[in-house]
């Protein structure tokens, strides 16, 4: 089995428990939120407790992000263009927090911000307890990922076979000329 099988097969798994937690109604997850949290792990390309935390502060400063730009939008309702500097500012700021080394990952930021935008558009009042689902299911997507990491890990080292490597050696005669 090569890794890449060994990974897939473990994330199908664990996909398929995530979803079937995700749709027990009285946990009130949101599936494709989880999914997010998930993707922001293995876009990291980072590993185990490392690629967790930077899913996490990178995604978390993401709705926090999406947060200010709703809370300042929603002050001037009917004004096309305080959205549109909003987004702007936003987008930069999300860039510029990587500089704050538990924020280095940018891409988990956007995934974050924009998986909230998403969350909104269903007609939830985000400034309410309607955003707990939200933050809980992207953060347990990020446990989700390792789940799966960890799992292709072990299925691997259990059942595994390192692919074959062509591997070159390289070596140079000397030849000294009289």
């Amino acid at each position: 089995m090569s890794f890449l099988l060994a990974l897939s097969l473990s994330t199908g798994f664990f996909c398929g428990v995530w979803a079937a937690i995700a749709a027990v109604p009285s946990l009130g997850l949101i599936t494709w939120a989880g999914f997010a949290g998930c993707t922001a792990y293995f876009a990291s390309g980072k590993h185990g407790i490392e690629g967790m935390s930077a899913a996490i502060f990178s995604t978390m400063s993401g709705v926090v992000s999406a947060l200010i730009a709703l809370f300042i939008s929603g002050k001037f309702p009917g004004i096309p263009v305080v959205a549109i500097l909003m987004t702007g500012i936003i987008s930069g700021t999300m860039c510029l927090k990587s500089a704050v080394k538990p924020l280095w990952f940018i891409p988990g930021a956007f995934i974050g911000c924009f998986s909230t935008f998403a969350y909104v558009s269903t007609g939830v009042n985000i400034f309410s307890a309607a955003l707990l689902p939200h933050v809980l299911s992207i953060l347990s997507g990020s446990i989700l990922a390792l789940c799966c990491d960890k799992g292709g890990n072990l299925l691997f080292k259990v059942f595994g076979k390192q692919e074959d490597t062509v591997q070159e050696d390289i070596t140079q005669e000397h030849i000294i000329q009289d």
